[in-house]
């Protein structure tokens, strides 16, 4: 289906700029937003489910063809007023979040209370380099934000990035033979070279305080990556990196 939009008060311009911007929404919905021809290009690729595209007039012949999705022509202006961004880009499109079920991981990263959403859209990014199967979050800044998508580039239509409770994801990834380990710098901790991550997951903490330790006691142990410097911690992305490229070693 192909329409023309004149209007800001039209209801998919207010539906798309609310999805924009409420990360409760997007949760609902299990949808989120992408802002330029880039990622729509990388989401085709990769069969991404896009449910709905918003083109600019004079982009619109140059759009390929997207199988199931609504497409609405609309001016510079009303995507303006849609996007994240300074300037809108020729396409703004909005995708089904990806799923998967537990049984088919092998490695995942869960990401507790993470803020920053440059760490999480590298932590994304660098889950898809290392083979990661899936990137679980409880209490972080959102992942579908606009912002993380652009960071994570094109690498949310590959890997799962799914919100969900620690307190009932952890028993259920173990009760799966999944080792669960919590990243942490003190305590009862074994060094990473210690640990087997043939079929496992790491907690990986909020980049003040680390892992609950409410969320630490679900664990099967807690890990460590030793350090020989002066630095007394790594950045949350830097040792999720650490821990997915160590994951895809075994």
């Amino acid at each position: 289906m192909t329409e023309r939009i004149t209007s800001r008060q039209n209801k998919t311009i207010k539906y798309v700029r609310a999805l924009s911007g409420d990360k409760a929404l997007r949760q609902e919905k299990k949808e989120f937003v992408c802002d330029g021809d880039k990622l729509l290009f990388e989401a085709i690729s990769e069969k991404a489910d896009i449910r709905m595209v918003l083109v600019s007039e004079e982009y619109a012949e140059k759009l390929p063809h997207i199988d199931g999705a609504d497409i609405y022509v609309t001016t510079r202006d009303i995507l303006d007023s849609v996007t994240t961004l300074k300037n809108a880009q020729n396409v703004i499109f909005v995708c089904g979040m990806k799923r998967t079920e537990t049984e088919e991981i092998k490695k995942a990263i869960l990401l507790d209370r993470l803020q920053d959403t440059g760490n999480i859209g590298t932590i994304i990014r660098t889950a898809d380099a290392f083979g990661i199967d899936a990137v679980f979050e409880d209490g972080s800044a959102d992942v579908y934000n606009p912002k993380t998508i652009r960071s994570a580039m094109g690498s949310v239509f590959r890997i799962p990035v799914i919100s969900e409770s620690f307190e009932v994801l952890i028993p259920r990834l173990r009760s799966e033979g999944i080792k669960v380990y919590a990243s942490e710098l003190y305590g009862e901790v074994k060094e990473i070279s210690e640990c087997n991550f043939e079929k496992a997951a790491v907690v990986i903490g909020n980049e003040g305080n680390g892992v609950r330790r409410e969320v630490s006691e679900l664990c099967d142990g807690s890990v460590i990556i030793p350090m020989h410097g002066g630095a007394e911690s790594l950045n949350a992305s830097v040792a999720a990196s650490v821990f997915m490229y160590e994951m895809s070693r075994k």
